[in-house]
């Protein structure tokens, strides 16, 4: 065997534990240092870099364990530890970056039982899987079905896609073309809703090709709204495509609180790793970022509020912060990129809290008070959708009161944006951020946000459901592209954002209705606003999907003219 030589993933420890129920069995999984990440990183840029010859020549998932997989030694040094503690049946990724072993409960483990780290063994995380928690879930705030909600206030999917341009017909026609929506907790889709839903809106809306990813189907609370909220979307929008509804931990503590953030490691670590991918992925959940929690706690104990009792208020509040750490979230982001780099386009909601907030204001006596005042005085950016290796989708509403108009948006007064504290603006966003920084009137204080972090949203779309609508409205879309590709024999799309912004450099007026009313202050006295060209507010506007065709549905405008 070969031994690869590099970089090696350095970053913080982290020991990831889902709050379930004892079970038997049960698994750990422990996510092992990667090599040459430099390498990585790379080839990813070159995939993605239209100008380059190397241009969506994806690496198969060979090619990436080889170049990414963990030394053998390392794999051998955590088997043999697992076997040690009583674990059996291991299994290695194919692409090398994780080892799981089975164990039996004997009843002589604590409860909840992780192992701790050894001194000398190299690992990212470790994470425990349990059998799947039948735990009551918080009932959801608000039971009205989504589709009752979007027909009713005058935004059905037939006027969406006129506006869009997208012709009420069109369907997919290839059987390679795969979309995916995710979520854990109470995540799941009603197929009775569904069939209601395309009754009453979608005729051509296939439901044989809607299916559940695993035996999780999910239940009465928030995020089986939500799951309902994008299977109905990301179908409807992408129709004929086949859809798998991903639900892969039902852990109540994945609902709303910090294993929220367990759960999309492993889930983005799996889905790295399976055999057959999907080639859009929409992410509609998330909460503000580690680095965002820890500000806010880091500013409230200057105002007198102790931090134990700031983080225990926020684990209180429904998903606001949900990521352990900023080591949690890279170890993300590279599941993200590896995704990318197998020709995998992830969308992901820019929040519902504008700037400042992962929701709304805070409630609830003095430690509410100053979060808020702490809130206002930062833009706060959210995760995953700060991440650079997502395509980060807005919100917008129709122009008009009583009969809004969508062909005319304006940005919804919740669709999140800025910058991000820990994760660096990529060089394709460099042009448009200066703009808007040197045209912006009435910019926030420069002190409240980091002008040099990755700037979101990209784009956008109608978000009066939120952000969780537009993020697969905009997925469903771009599944029809995927298929007008496949159907020419072109490879998917991967990673977007480079082609985004030098196809917009290249084509200013085409692709997006430009959005220029709006603001992301929501109840502060700051935020950015939405103008002319690329805004932290909006993106690059509202689709078009004639021209969307013309610049993505082949490779003749790819490169700058």
């Amino acid at each position: 065997s070969t031994q690869s030589t590099g970089t090696t993933c350095s970053m913080q420890w982290l020991v990831l534990l889902a709050v379930l129920p004892l079970a038997s069995p049960f698994q750990i999984t422990v996510g092992l240092p990667l090599q040459n990440l430099d390498l990585l990183d790379t080839s990813f840029w070159r995939i993605a870099d239209p100008s380059s010859p190397d241009y969506l020549r994806f690496l198969s998932l060979d090619q990436l364990g080889n170049m990414i997989g963990a030394h053998h030694h390392t794999i051998a040094n955590t088997s043999a530890w697992l076997i040690g503690m009583g674990g059996h049946s291991l299994t290695v990724s194919p692409l090398r970056d994780t080892v799981t072993a089975e164990f039996d409960e004997d009843g002589s483990r604590a409860e909840g039982w992780i192992p701790s780290r050894h001194p000398g063994l190299e690992s990212d995380f470790i994470l425990r899987r349990d059998q799947q928690s039948s735990a009551d879930h918080p009932p959801a705030r608000n039971q009205l079905a989504s589709s009752a909600r979007s027909g009713t206030l005058g935004y059905t999917v037939s006027g969406q896609k006129q506006a869009y341009g997208i012709p009420a017909d069109l369907t997919a026609t290839n059987e390679s073309t795969l979309q995916m929506v995710w979520g854990p907790g109470t995540f799941g889709y009603s197929v009775s809703e569904l069939s209601a839903f395309k009754d009453s809106q979608v005729p051509l809306l296939n439901l044989d090709k809607v299916k559940f990813d695993t035996a999780n189907h999910g239940h009465s609370g928030d995020n089986y709204m939500e799951g309902n909220l994008d299977t109905q979307m990301i179908s409807a929008f992408g129709l004929n495509v086949s859809t798998l509804v991903s639900n892969t931990n039902t852990s109540t503590s994945t609902e709303e609180g910090n294993g929220f953030g367990q759960a999309m490691l492993d889930f983005l670590v799996s889905l790295s790793s399976r055999s057959q991918l999907p080639q859009v992925l929409s992410l509609s959940l998330g909460s503000l970022s580690a680095r965002s929690c820890n500000m806010l706690c880091h500013k409230a104990a200057d105002k007198g509020i102790a931090p134990d009792d700031c983080k225990k208020f926020i684990q209180q509040q429904r998903q606001v912060c949900m990521f352990m750490s900023e080591a949690e979230q890279t170890r993300i982001n590279l599941a993200l990129k590896l995704l990318g780099a197998r020709g995998v386009t992830v969308f992901g909601s820019s929040g519902d809290g504008g700037a400042h907030f992962s929701f709304q204001k805070f409630e609830g006596g003095q430690i509410a008070d100053v979060l808020n005042q702490v809130s206002c005085e930062y833009q706060l950016p959210v995760f995953p959708s700060s991440s650079p290796y997502i395509v980060s989708v807005g919100g917008t509403v129709g122009s008009g009161l009583f009969r809004p108009n969508l062909s005319k948006p304006k940005a919804w007064e919740g669709s999140g944006g800025g910058f991000s504290w820990l994760f660096e603006a990529p060089a394709h966003q460099a042009d448009a951020i200066r703009q808007y920084l040197s045209t912006a009137p009435d910019l926030p204080p420069s002190s409240s946000y980091n002008k040099t972090g990755r700037a979101y949203p990209d784009i956008s779309a109608l978000a009066v459901e939120g952000t969780s609508q537009s993020s697969p409205i905009v997925a469903g879309i771009f599944s029809l592209l995927t298929d007008a590709r496949l159907n020419q024999g072109l490879p998917p799309l991967g990673y977007l954002g480079p082609r985004l912004y030098t196809s917009y450099a290249s084509h200013p007026h085409k692709g997006w209705t430009d959005v220029t009313s709006g603001s992301s202050a929501t109840s502060c006295s700051n935020g950015f606003t939405s103008q002319q060209g690329w805004d932290p507010v909006t993106g690059l506007g509202q689709p078009i999907w004639q021209d969307l065709l013309q610049l993505f549905g082949s490779d003749r405008l790819a490169t700058r003219s």
